[in-house]
């Protein structure tokens, strides 16, 4: 299992590796824009298809003892094209993000996803 902490610094505050996990920084939200006043998912400004997302720390944990309330579960493609061929799928795992003001079925419906990368 994973937790995912949003690094709100800037990248060149970071000068050393995690003890565990690791850094992820050049994913991509889509449907959604992330605030990083309120470390939260918000409504996307006018016009906007992708937004940066800071970095991520992906810290393994042993079990999940915290409630997943407030949160939602944010699917992580590694491309626009969500399917992908038959031989390589675009799903990779489910990022835990907090839903902010809405809830996580807001943000189902709104499609909104993580993505490696905006090539097709």
């Amino acid at each position: 299992t994973w937790d995912f902490l949003i690094i709100t610094n800037n990248e060149q505050s970071i000068n050393m590796r995690p003890k565990e996990g690791a850094y992820i920084k050049g994913l991509f939200l889509e449907g959604g824009r992330w605030d990083n006043d309120a470390s939260c998912l918000t409504e996307p400004l006018p016009m906007e298809l992708f937004c940066p997302m800071p970095i991520i720390h992906f810290k393994p944990i042993e079990s999940r003892k915290k409630s997943t309330k407030g949160m939602h579960p944010t699917p992580m493609y590694m491309y626009p094209i969500r399917t992908g061929p038959r031989e390589r799928p675009s799903f990779l795992m489910e990022v835990d993000l907090k839903a902010g003001a809405r809830d996580s079925n807001f943000w189902t419906k709104r499609g909104v996803a993580l993505l490696l990368s905006l090539d097709d």
